[in-house]
């Protein structure tokens, strides 16, 4: 009987090579490879998770989810950032847009409980619960709100002007209308919610809590098996 031991070059070569590979620090950029990997496809994951999320209208998913979501490689902690526009976008980027005609039934329903000031023409149906905003009216094809301010500065938007007798209304002397003391406001466009600031809470966050973890474990287990393969 004999044993016979046979010695491969190639195989104590590619040890080698492996060790060498780990002890010059390339095994990180390997790891980030596979963060990164994990990371973009975990990012399309969670943009369609918060598209659904803030009722993004049909057409909008591409110019406004993806094009304004990032997705950063962090090599120095071995991490992939996603992020979002901080700014909110215009209210027509979201489902149920919708104009409520000043003393209709919908106007009236959508703004009960509230003071005449504060009633709203706008009507949408962002983040899946349809709401009317406060002070919102809609003025040459584009939809806007009155945001209070401390100045007493503005001229009412037509949207808001009543007419009749305004025993609220004081005057002075001469009987002119006189100042009420009241804060006055500013017009701004009409804005949803921020895309940066949906992407942390709610479905989206679950998406990456749930999903992360399963694909970073799949890429990382990926790269690291062509660290150790000799």
């Amino acid at each position: 009987m004999r044993l016979e031991v046979t010695f491969k070059a190639k195989h104590f070569l590619s040890f080698q090579q492996r060790c060498r590979l780990l002890s010059d620090g390339k095994w990180r950029k390997e790891m980030q490879r596979g963060v990164v990997d994990a990371g973009r496809k975990v990012k399309t994951k969670v943009q369609r998770a918060v598209n659904a999320q803030m009722a993004v209208a049909p057409g909008h998913y591409q110019d406004y989810v993806v094009a304004n979501t990032s997705g950063i490689s962090r090599p120095g902690n071995l991490s992939f950032e996603i992020s979002g526009r901080k700014k909110g976008a215009p209210i027509e980027t979201y489902k149920g847009l919708r104009a409520l005609k000043a003393g209709g039934r919908a106007e009236k329903r959508m703004n009960a409980g509230r003071g005449l000031p504060d009633h709203g023409y706008v009507r949408s149906g962002v983040w899946n619960a349809p709401r009317t905003f406060q002070r919102s009216f809609v003025q040459d094809g584009g939809f806007f709100a009155l945001i209070p301010s401390s100045s007493e500065s503005g001229s009412l938007p037509k949207a808001f002007w009543t007419f009749g007798a305004k025993p609220d209304q004081p005057r002075d002397a001469a009987g002119r209308f006189g100042k009420t003391g009241r804060k006055g406001f500013r017009v701004r466009s009409l804005y949803g919610p921020a895309l940066g600031k949906e992407l942390p809470k709610d479905a989206s966050l679950k998406t990456f809590l749930t999903e992360g973890p399963k694909e970073l474990e799949i890429q990382i287990r990926k790269r690291s098996a062509r660290l150790i393969r000799f």
